[in-house]
């Protein structure tokens, strides 16, 4: 243990000297468990270097104007041993962190987060990094750990983290670029699959629209749009590249799809229900979004040739819980949902989930510029668009999830993140996946 514990102390001690050169002051922040124990071997470091060392503990009388003479204070209060609510002395603790105004660096996870399930407890503390002993846990890069823990690295300890904590992978650009393989020069738009889109309800064409753009960007040959008649000229005249008819018309190519998706626009009433009830009976694989989720949590059943991309409040609905239940353990509710549903479940937020088979799958991009409308049915019809292609439901999940997040994160670079449009998106689809594949 103190091997270890020496081992994260070097790794902190190289982080902040590159982060902060000017170091003169540290502030401890010091718990009870193992955490404090390595705040401790900290302190012993950094005394023998001559930099000043404030250790603080829960209780203590220092006060906000106290710390704020540090230049940096390490969050040491409670890592991987958060159980239950934060008790008054850490809270306090905590609000005079904050109100220091000085720079936070938390050891393994900021106090407060649960690092199994991604929730922060009330007046959990807000890093500006967070350094993991040996590896990223699950519950620091999906939901309110994407927030707390800020900037994120890893310090390398001798040996992996507890295993209990590893309850999703991230897979790498080599694993992802594999599940595409390259085209032929003798290729045709019949190799590339053909997609229809079923949605666009009344007053709603935008949605469809958005979706069939994001499939065409990830590669498709064709895509069809099964759409309330009133709409299927307008969506005909606004995107030339996709064929649009109603959905009851003889001329709507079901038989010739290689997949469906089904919900972006659809709506509530009898004619979607009617759209939705005729998309699911004809047996071919899909990916169920918006509104869809919508009436299969109304008719539950399972299936195995479907994908899932509910966000946290869809979820809800279709486990019948509530949207905070949802929150406060992400990881449980994506495997939930596959286990009751069938297929694969992409529970989308803050740190995507992707539950297929024996596996969690993470996506750790994505930046908060896409909460914004329409960025589910880009993110739909990425995935679909794959699946039309061929790729295995898992497998166009997984590449659908990573590509069109790593898109957000292109659309922003070099900008602000507030402003970003779903088609902003779609249009960085293609460099991306050029990227990988």
């Amino acid at each position: 243990m103190r091997a270890i514990d020496g081992r994260m102390a070097a790794g902190v001690m190289r982080f902040v000297t590159y982060r902060f050169p000017g170091l003169c002051r540290l502030g401890l922040l010091i718990g009870a468990g193992g955490n404090g124990r390595q705040a401790m071997a900290l302190a012993g470091r950094y005394r023998e270097t001559g930099i000043q060392v404030t250790l603080v503990r829960p209780g203590d009388t220092i006060d906000a104007e106290g710390l704020r003479a540090c230049d940096v204070l390490i969050d040491g209060l409670i890592g991987t041993g958060l159980h239950g609510p934060l008790s008054a002395p850490y809270r306090e603790q905590i609000g005079r962190a904050h109100a220091s105004g000085r720079p936070i660096v938390a050891l393994d996870a900021p106090t407060g987060l649960d690092l199994g399930t991604g929730h922060g407890q009330p007046g959990a503390m807000r890093a500006d990094y967070t350094l993991f002993c040996g590896g990223a846990k699950i519950g620091a890069l999906t939901g309110a750990g994407r927030a707390l823990c800020g900037t994120t690295a890893t310090i390398d300890v001798g040996r992996p983290y507890p295993a209990g904590y590893l309850r999703a992978l991230v897979p790498g650009d080599r694993d992802l670029c594999a599940l595409l393989a390259p085209r032929p020069a003798t290729m045709h738009k019949g190799d590339a699959g053909t997609l229809v889109v079923v949605g666009g309800g009344m007053g709603m064409p935008g949605a469809v629209r958005l979706a069939a753009l994001a499939a065409y960007r990830a590669g498709t040959g064709l895509v069809v749009a099964g759409v309330h008649e009133d709409n299927a000229g307008v969506l005909a005249a606004a995107f030339p590249e996709c064929m649009a008819f109603g959905v009851s018309s003889p001329a709507l190519p079901w038989g010739r799809a290689q997949a469906l998706l089904v919900g972006p626009g659809l709506g509530r009433g009898d004619w979607a229900r009617d759209a939705w009830q005729q998309a699911r009976g004809l047996g071919q694989a899909m990916v169920v979004d918006g509104d869809g989720l919508y009436w299969l949590a109304h008719a539950p059943e399972s299936r195995k040739d479907w994908v899932l991309t509910p966000h946290e409040g869809e979820a809800a609905r279709l486990l019948g819980v509530t949207r905070a239940e949802v929150a406060a353990d992400r990881p449980r509710a994506a495997v939930e949902l596959q286990r009751r549903y069938g297929g694969v479940c992409v529970l989308k937020g803050a740190g995507t989930l992707v539950a297929g088979g024996d596996i969690l799958w993470l996506c750790p991009f994505g930046n908060p510029g896409m909460a914004t409308a329409g960025m589910g049915d880009v993110l739909a019809g990425t995935i679909a668009g794959l699946m039309a292609q061929g790729l295995s439901g898992l497998s166009a999940a997984r590449l659908g999830t990573f590509v069109h997040a790593r898109a957000g994160d292109l659309a922003v670079a070099g900008g602000p993140p507030r402003g970003l449009l779903a088609s902003d998106v779609a249009s960085e689809l293609r460099a991306v996946l050029g990227g990988l594949c």
